[in-house]
């Protein structure tokens, strides 16, 4: 018995060991192609052990003693597996749409979301690519908590101006940085002579898989001297190794001018009746054909002109794309074609653009994997501006001034159907005959190259190298007839070429690992560095032959002038980031970045910036087991940091010389006072967050944030006996605080029904604390003032109209009536900011039938209709046209609640801007409605198809608003400035996939 004892136990310790020497192999592939899965994870359930799949998918791991035998085999973008571990196993993951909504790109890495600690937001990339936009930064209006996006004008092709979290600098740039597949780039207006030129345009919507905004300093800091305003991190497609893919679009659409309100210019009548009144009130007889005031009702028996008609149309839009992806096991690729042509609602206004892309990844082997990204195109803006006569504003080529100024009573055409230029009000310059007659557009040339290479020598290391080039060359063309300009210009022609090129090199090193299955560690140190150069070179020339308009035809030196010019920067960065996660539960991230800029004095060069954050995964705790079904996610985040900014002029720091002509001698004198101690401004900002989802239907977070802005650059003002007015110094300090909340639900989610819909809120606020010693405020009607919000109006406080004579009321400092505009006081009239800003989406599925709404909103900001001051002056501006709401003006007395009688050539001053003019700019807004079909796959096939989508889509479909004026949008300063309005955009297309 006892030998049988011993043998029994030598038998399982022979077998135990056996166990403990188990080796299993094998292979894991996809569901959908049996394409082997390179990289996938595969774990030993409950033990240390893990590994990764070669190149041809297949893999070999260690059982320890004493382990269970199940693996958990997972990867990027695929359903997680549990298997029974055997040799000769084959593994296959499907897709997840939800593994990849389970990922986020921040700083130089991708995480998972159950890892964050900072504040992100996040929007698919197709969600955005039906948008009929011409570029994505306007593709992200009301799509993200804390985000702004506004514009100032709807000119096709132009850049929105988004704000992350509030205004955050008076003298620097508030823009958020942009960084596309790990590279920073260019963004905002990079055209010549254009404003419209937007370099974020270049980018494909179909081409992009996701767009990470980073809100925080603990998710942006990693950026350092760059990342006080934010950071846009855009990601662009891969292909997927498989069946090869193709896809072509099309879509064609009609643009018209936006004016829910109904707004608009006095019709012929009424124009008539308003001109006689104020002739009569300034003393004229109307009725006596000797007088040169002479305005018979008679003149609308001639017919009226329409001028805005006359001036615009209906616009188009156009665009066509071509995509083909796929790959094999080692190789992958992603390339498409677009072309957009947008016809503005002026004639000869237009945006075009041709674009081409190709990403491509290869793994050489199971530790090298080498890619490259490229984008290149050409874009082609016409706007209505120019740079040389001033277009923009109250110049009579201006459609949209001389469309509003223009009195009814004057003809656009004679009666043989010529051009009528007898327009002295416009120094007879016809507008119409202006647009067709200029040439004015910018032409851009654009490449953005990237190649990276990743070497992963053992599992938890790797290395990578990011170098990219960004390249674009401007040409600028804007022509002017000699009927446009004074007699001293006759025919005017300026031309510029522009050009800048962008070189960076990113390199990282990162350290991955678990241990004992519940410690993680990341670490990550990089090195950055990049150089920008630009130079342009300007042509102007007057009096050319209209025949041949080229500055070298017939054109004397005496009317040709030239300047050219050169600007470069550069910066170099080290930076490091720590993360620790303890089973699945509690995450510490720490960041340190270090950046020595070329734009600061040498004395002040180098600034350091850092984040630290913490996140509790409190679902993941075991108290809460029981409720995990109803609570499915509790997650608490915390995190603090100091980000820079350095978004100012290249050489602000030097003292500079300006030309000067004086008494015939060409000379210099000082321009520019040096500081050699300028330095970033900073940005402290403090988050905390909760994340959370209720009975795996309603997903959310809620932030509260404060942001100190301190050193900010400033133009500080100087004594007059120093011989400056002023020197960029570090002085003053702004506080940004406020409160986001985003929600998402699915709210129905069945094999054939689905509903979901999305909101989101933010409440910001901003304040002045500090600005130069001694300075209380910064402005005069929009100002910075100590103790006030960051945007303030300060206007003459307007009374309204005495209803005895119809004279315009003001309040003078003790607050008392009076006629006299001169002792009107100056108060605080409110902010172009808002309260609070909001977005709404929702889509409905049902079998291949959807529809998606999208709104956006926001409430509490006040505009200053500047524009109101032109064409409700009271007759000061004489025989100009006036708007609708001029016509309800004091008639007699005792009207109430009416605007000053108008007086022609009136001096009051009663159409000086103030609080008269100052509106509410409150909106709500039809964003974005789209139908859409996809045709039952039984249908496609017979046709060698694997997917064709049908549908029709409406932007800016309607906007609730109260504002005088075609659309309430007006950028971050809330100011009407005659531009080219927004416009409101229908289209159909279709998608189909091969």
């Amino acid at each position: 018995m006892r030998k049988l004892t011993l043998l029994l136990c030598a038998l399982l310790a022979g077998i135990s060991l056996a166990v403990a020497q188990t080796s299993i192999s094998g292979t894991v592939l996809t569901a959908e192609d049996d394409e082997p899965v390179i990289g996938a994870s595969i774990l030993v359930k409950g033990a240390n052990a893990s590994t990764i799949t070669d190149n041809d998918g297949k893999f070999t791991i260690k059982i320890p003693e004493g382990a269970g035998r199940t693996l958990v085999i997972s990867y990027i973008g695929m359903e997680k597996q549990e298997a029974f571990a055997r040799n000769g196993m084959v593994v296959k993951l499907t897709s997840s749409d939800q593994a990849l909504d389970d990922v986020v790109v921040v700083g130089y890495q991708t995480i998972r979301k159950e890892a964050k600690t900072g504040s992100i937001a996040t929007v698919k990339g197709d969600d955005l690519a039906s948008i009929p936009e011409t570029s994505v930064d306007k593709m992200l209006s009301g799509k993200m908590a804390g985000v702004s996006v506004s514009s100032t004008n709807g000119q096709p092709g132009s850049a929105a101006t988004i704000r992350v979290r509030g205004t955050s600098s008076i003298g620097a740039g508030s823009d958020p940085l942009y960084v596309v597949d790990g590279i920073p780039v260019e963004s905002g207006n990079t055209g010549a002579l254009s404003n419209s030129m937007n370099a974020i345009a270049m980018i494909n919507a179909s081409d992009i898989a996701s767009v990470t905004v980073l809100k925080d300093a603990a998710a942006a800091s990693i950026y350092g001297s760059r990342a006080a305003n934010g950071v846009i991190l855009i990601t662009t497609k891969s292909g997927e190794a498989g069946k090869s893919k193709v896809t072509a679009r099309a879509r064609y659409g009609v643009t018209t001018l936006a004016n829910d309100n109904d707004f608009g210019m006095a019709n012929l009548q009424e124009y008539i009746q308003y001109q006689r009144d104020a002739r009569i009130n300034a003393g004229y007889d109307v009725d006596n054909p000797a007088s040169q005031y002479y305005f018979p009702l008679s003149l609308a028996a001639k017919g009226g002109t329409n001028w805005m008609k006359e001036l615009t149309r209906n616009g188009s839009l156009q665009e066509y794309e071509l995509i083909a992806s796929g790959g094999t096991g080692k190789t992958t690729y992603y390339t498409s074609l677009s072309y957009n042509k947008t016809d503005g609602i002026v004639p000869t206004v237009g945006f075009e653009k041709m674009q081409v892309r190709a990403n491509l990844d290869t793994e050489l082997n199971k530790w090298l994997k080498v890619g490259t990204r490229i984008n290149a195109g050409y874009m082609k803006v016409s706007d209505v501006t120019n740079s040389l006569i001033g277009d923009s504003g109250l110049a009579p080529s201006n459609p949209f001034y001389s469309g509003m100024a223009l009195a009814p009573t004057m003809p656009a055409y004679n009666e043989d159907g010529s051009y009528n230029f007898d327009l002295p009000f416009v120094f007879n310059v016809n507008p119409i005959a202006a647009i067709k007659g200029s040439d004015k557009y910018d032409k851009q040339y654009k490449f953005n190259g990237t190649a990276y290479l990743e070497w992963k020598p053992i599992k938890q290391l790797t290395f990578r190298t990011n170098n990219s080039v960004e390249y674009a060359y401007t040409n600028s063309r804007q022509f002017s007839p000699a009927f446009i300009n004074t007699a001293s210009y006759g025919a005017a022609l300026n031309t510029a070429d522009v050009q800048y090129r962008l070189l960076t090199t990113s390199n990282t090193v990162t350290y991955d690992d678990l241990f004992n299955d519940v410690h993680s560690l990341n670490i990550m140190l990089g090195q950055e560095a990049n150089t920008y150069e630009s130079s342009f070179n300007q042509a102007i020339s007057y009096h050319v032959n209209e025949q041949r308009p080229y500055h070298s035809v017939g054109v004397s030196v005496e009317d040709q002038t030239a300047h050219d010019g050169l600007t470069q920067t550069a910066m170099v960065s080290f930076f490091g980031v720590a993360e620790y996660s303890y089973d699945g539960r509690y995450y510490i991230k720490g960041s340190l970045r270090t950046d020595g800029s070329s734009k600061f004095g040498p004395d002040r060069r180098w600034g350091t910036f850092w984040a630290a954050s913490a996140s509790w995964n409190i679902h993941n705790e075991a108290f809460m087991q029981d409720i995990k079904n109803v609570l499915n996610v509790l997650k608490l985040r915390y995190s603090y940091g100091v980000n820079g900014n350095d978004n100012i002029a290249a050489y602000a720091h030097y003292g500079l010389y300006s030309d000067i002509v004086y008494n015939g001698i060409t000379g210099q004198l000082p321009s520019q006072l040096q500081n050699r101690k300028l330095t970033w401004e900073t940005n402290k900002t403090h988050n905390i967050g909760v994340d959370f989802r209720l009975f795996d239907r309603l997903s959310g977070s809620i932030d509260w944030y404060t942001r100190r802005t301190e050193d900010m650059l400033i133009a500080s003002p100087l004594p007059y006996t120093t011989g400056f007015s002023s020197q960029a110094q570090n002085v003053g300090q702004i506080r940004n605080s406020g409160i986001e909340v985003q929600l998402d639900a699915d709210i129905f989610n069945t094999n054939d029904f689905k509903w979901t819909a999305g909101v989101n809120f933010s409440a910001n606020r901003s304040k002045v604390l500090e600005l130069a010693p001694g300075q209380d405020f910064i402005g005069t009607s929009l100002r910075y003032v100590v103790g006030e919000q960051l945007y303030t109006y300060w206007l003459y406080d307007y009374a309204g109209v005495n209803p005895q004579n119809g004279n315009a009321l003001w309040r003078n400092e003790e607050g008392l009536l009076t006629e006299n505009y001169n002792d009107a006081r100056r108060i605080n009239a409110g902010s172009p900011e808002p309260l609070w800003t909001g977005g709404f989406n929702t889509e409905l599925s049902w079998k291949g039938l959807s529809l998606g709404i999208q709104l956006e909103a926001r409430y509490g900001n006040k505009v200053l209709n500047q524009d109101r001051s032109l064409f409700e002056s009271d007759g000061y501006y004489g025989d100009q046209n006036i708007w609708k709401g001029a016509l309800n003006y004091w008639k007699q007395p005792g009207d109430m609640n009416v605007l000053p009688k108008p007086v022609y050539n009136n001096s009051s001053n009663s159409m000086a801007l103030s609080t008269r003019y100052l509106e509410d700019g409150s909106y709500l807004r039809i964003k974005d409605i789209t139908l859409a079909y996809n045709l039952p796959s039984k249908w496609t096939k017979k046709a060698l198809m694997s997917g064709v989508r049908i549908y029709a889509s409406a932007l800016n479909l309607y906007t609730f608003h109260n504002m005088n004026y075609w659309d309430p949008e007006h950028g971050t300063t809330g100011a009407t400035v005659i531009s080219y309005p927004m416009t409101r955009s229908m289209i159909v297309g279709v998608d189909i996939t091969f």
